[in-house]
């Protein structure tokens, strides 16, 4: 039987439902409050257990109960939703997460430090950018197919023929074409500048950390997805070995059994999606430079790919 007192804390942005259990793990009230309302019911139950979905501003209230000494627990959403009962709401949300709370292999998700959230930002911040300057180089290959012309693929191919095309004057742009192009062509050239920007930041703030430089050490590992990987595991102390934190990416194969029989599949598509992307295109650049390399892990792959 647990000692202490429980709370459960369905998050919003103004808005909270608290559901408080007691130690013999009755519920003993469950309301829907504000945010200043939320901190004083917490704080009538100094060194209590508080348990969040991993989601919007959790990583804050985590930071926020420890620092007031509360055990905190994020729970996976995707976890959570498997023990709600009944409709989708409020309520039964916050029953959910105490309820999955309870599970003995849960695996919580890690709080971020402020550093880590720090490097979180950023790389929002700069997939933003990267989003806005495809959609610009789409609207200008849009806009110039309607009066045929075409661009190569690439950002740097279209940086290089839009200027040549603007210029040509045997094609069919029209005057207010070719303004609206050019208005476009500046605001391309001024996302990839933030993109270059916002990357140079991330490089430069991630070779101030040392398990980023250590990182960063390992093949196919940039110095984008070493700080990604340290936001997203820290300094890994989490995990029991590399492949709980293998499966926390969802860089893992999947798999299936009944009767006795396992079928292994393919590598799955849960977890963090930037930061799994990031790293297969650095498993890609190593896989692509191992034709002369003599070292075991490049004779591993030419091996793998032969059969």
């Amino acid at each position: 039987m647990s000692t202490q007192t429980t709370i459960s804390i369905d998050l919003a942005k103004s808005v909270f439902q608290v559901a408080v259990f007691n130690k013999a793990g009755k519920l003993q009230s469950n309301k829907e409050v504000p945010a200043a309302k939320m901190i004083k019911i917490i704080a009538q139950y100094p060194g209590a257990k508080i348990f969040m979905e991993a989601c919007y501003s959790a990583h804050y209230w985590g930071r926020r109960f420890t620092k007031q000494e509360h055990q905190v627990g994020l729970v996976p959403p995707h976890i959570a939703a498997k023990y709600r009962i009944g409709n989708k709401n409020d309520k039964n949300d916050a029953i959910a997460i105490y309820e999955a709370s309870k599970c003995a292999n849960l695996h919580f998700v890690k709080i971020r430090t402020l550093e880590q959230q720090d490097i979180a930002a950023l790389h929002k911040h700069r997939e933003g950018y990267k989003k806005e300057r495809n959609k610009i180089a789409n609207r200008i290959r849009g806009f110039a197919r309607e009066y045929g012309v075409n661009f190569p693929l690439g950002i740097n191919a279209l940086r290089k023929h839009l200027p040549e095309a603007l210029e040509d004057a045997e094609n069919e742009l029209t005057p207010i074409c070719r303004e609206i192009l050019h208005q476009l062509l500046e605001q391309l050239i001024s996302a990839v500048e933030l993109v270059k920007t916002a990357t140079k930041t991330i490089e430069n703030l991630a070779k101030t950390i040392e398990p980023c430089t250590r990182l960063v050490s390992l093949p196919g590992i940039s110095w984008l997805s070493a700080s990604m990987l340290y936001a997203k595991l820290g300094n890994g102390a989490a995990f029991k070995c590399g492949r709980d934190a293998s499966a926390s990416l969802g860089v893992v194969p999947t798999h299936s059994g009944s009767g006795g029989k396992v079928k292994v599949g393919r590598i799955t598509k849960r977890g963090d999606v930037y930061l799994r992307s990031l790293l297969a295109n650095g498993a890609r650049a190593v896989v692509v430079n191992t034709k002369e390399k003599t070292d075991g892990l490049s004779c591993w792959v030419r091996k793998l790919k032969t059969t």
